[in-house]
Parts: structure tokens; sequence; C-alpha cells
């Protein structure tokens, strides 16, 4: 992870929040952000995954190299050195825990924006959240924010229209039955 990865997270943590003045803007706006976060997240994901592979490229070329040179690590040169001994040499060594170091790094980082992924995608229910509330006249009201007034006639008009809709429903049956 680098100071720009650092930065982009921060840029990306920015856009996340709602504005409900510009609903219109959010929505538009809305896929365009999960593209663009998902992209990078895909990337760093991928970053995790080589710091992963690179642990155990470590791992067999120190491996390789012990075997070979076994003095070189410390190592009696007169005997072949164990597989444990290999092992453990190999767990010690400074290359192999730098990359070990990485590639935990590069993991916390991944988890880490991976939870930025999820942020995106809540974003898209609150977005709807917000639409709903402002469909509702929520943020126009006095200071309970809930408008009362009307409300029973906008369901009533909704009951009637479903109920009209049946009932043109049963009489294209009623017709096909007299066929």
């Amino acid at each position: 992870m680098t100071d720009e990865d650092r930065e982009v997270l921060e840029g990306f943590r920015e856009r996340l929040p709602l504005d409900r003045i510009e609903l219109e803007k959010e929505c538009c706006d809305q896929a365009i952000v999960y593209d663009e976060i998902g992209s990078w997240v895909a990337e760093i994901r991928s970053r995790a995954k080589t710091a992963k592979e690179h642990v155990s490229f470590v791992e067999a070329d120190l491996s390789l190299k012990i075997r070979k040179n076994p003095a070189n690590f410390g190592l009696p040169a007169d005997k072949k050195p164990t597989e444990g001994t290999i092992v453990s040499t190999v767990t010690i060594h400074e290359d192999y825990q730098k990359a070990v170091g990485d590639y935990i790094e590069a993991d916390r980082f991944a988890n880490e924006v991976a939870v930025l992924l999820t942020a995106a995608e809540q974003r898209k229910s609150g977005l709807r959240d917000l639409v709903r509330l402002y469909i509702n006249n929520y943020y126009s009201q006095d200071d309970t924010g809930l408008d009362t007034s009307g409300w029973e006639q906008g369901e009533k008009a909704i009951q009637d229209l479903r109920r009209r809709k049946q009932e043109g429903q049963e009489e294209v049956k009623e017709d096909h039955r007299e066929e």
C-alpha cells in the first residue's frame, strides 16, 4: 500500500455520502461511483494475491539456495540439511519475513477496501431510501418531517386503480369463457 493508495481510498470515502438536495445527480452518478470503486478494489485485491504468490516464490527460492549452498545460510556445509532445518532457515530469513510482511499489509488493505466496496453497494440503498423520502415530502414539512395530509386520498386512489384493473381482467376472462 502506497501513500497514493491511501489518498485514493480517502477520495472514494469522501464520495460516499449522499447529497439529499442533489438526488438526481446522485442517482446518475451511482453506477459510475460503484464502477470506479469496484475497478480499483479489483486492482488492490490483485496486488494482494500477487503479494501472496511472492511469498511462495521467496520461500521456494530460498529453499533451493539453502539446498545448493547451506554454508551461505549458516548451516554446516559437510552434511545435507534436513527438511525441518530448511523450513526453519527459510522462515527466519529476512527476505521471507519481508515478503510475509508485505503480504499481510496488502491483504489488510484489500480487506479495508472491500469494506469500501460494500459501502458503495449500500449507498444505492441509501439513495433509494432518500428518493422515497423525497417523494413522500419528508423534507418539506413541519418539524416532525411528516406530511400526513392527503395520504388517505393517495392510498384510496391506488386501491381504486388496482380494483378497476382487477375487474377489467375478470371481464376479459368472462368474455373468453363465453366464446
